[in-house]
């Protein structure tokens, strides 16, 4: 990798260093995806009506299939309808990011693939981050959706480590993810 790069917790780095961050998003690309149990939680806590927070993307049925064989986590979460309910952006980010701070959510209101990110449980059921590893900062920033933390370690422990974790802490999040995208297909 090319030069130092800015001191910091990654996430708030992100924006400085690759120029976006994973709550900013490009025309049609769409966020994380939420589950009912996540609309209440934050409902709760903001006061606010799901549909000023929420966005829905319509998926045929294969496409939701498809969803949710590539992501186990998320098996049983299209049960009802093939609709996925995403968080709505407003100026191309999050409707609860917040310029140069991040998050304006608890960690324990957020969605919880939002707490879970960049870790994804794979089919074969090992855990693995997200997105690919540019290796360079300069093609980081030129390629998009790059992820510092994957950037700047060197394999999956230091990844952890970057994101103030642990794999029993992922593991226990993956669980809770994985029962509430259940509960969300049974409506």
């Amino acid at each position: 990798m090319s030069g130092p790069s800015p001191q910091g917790p990654v996430c708030a780095r992100c924006p400085v260093v690759l120029g976006t961050s994973c709550c900013e998003v490009k025309e049609g690309e769409h966020l994380a995806t939420l589950t009912r149990a996540d609309a209440e939680r934050i409902a709760e806590h903001t006061g606010l009506a799901p549909r000023r927070f929420l966005a829905e993307e319509y998926l045929t049925e294969g496409e939701a299939a498809d969803y949710e064989a590539r992501r186990p986590l998320y098996r049983g979460y299209f049960r009802r309808s093939p609709v996925r309910l995403t968080l709505a952006t407003r100026a191309g980010a999050c409707v609860f990011h917040e310029k140069g701070r991040g998050c304006g959510l608890p960690a324990d209101v957020r969605p919880v693939a939002c707490r879970l990110y960049p870790f994804e449980r794979w089919p074969d059921g090992n855990w693995s981050v997200q997105m690919g590893r540019y290796g360079d900062l300069a093609e980081a920033r030129a390629g998009g959706g790059a992820c510092l933390a994957v950037e700047e370690s060197e394999g999956m422990e230091e990844v952890l480590v970057a994101f103030g974790t642990n794999r029993e802490t992922v593991e226990r999040l993956g669980d809770q993810l994985a029962e509430e995208a259940r509960a969300h297909g049974r409506g």
